[in-house]
């Protein structure tokens, strides 16, 4: 019996696969300062903190191991989008 794709366990939990409506950053996330990323990020996802935050752990997670201090600057940059919605900061 051939394993079926669509049956798969994965795609039961996590459904289909969602492109993000937001735009392509073309190398944003690195020539940008924190503060500079922030507005940027506010900006084209609409002040939406789960879509901003959600870009930015994406870029911590693949990449806190072989480039710690990029995975940092995300990390302030997080922080620094927090405050300017007005949410508590990361502890």
């Amino acid at each position: 019996m051939a394993y079926k794709q669509y049956n798969s366990p994965f795609n039961k939990k996590m459904g289909a696969f969602k492109h993000s409506d937001a735009p392509d950053a073309k190398g944003k996330f690195r020539e940008l300062s924190p503060g500079s990323l922030a507005s940027w990020l506010m900006k084209t996802r609409n002040n939406n903190l789960q879509k901003i935050i959600g870009s930015l752990n994406q870029q911590v997670v693949f990449n806190r191991q072989k480039n710690p201090s990029y995975a940092k600057k995300m990390k302030t940059t997080m922080n620094i989008v927090r405050k300017r919605l007005g949410k508590n900061e990361d502890k």
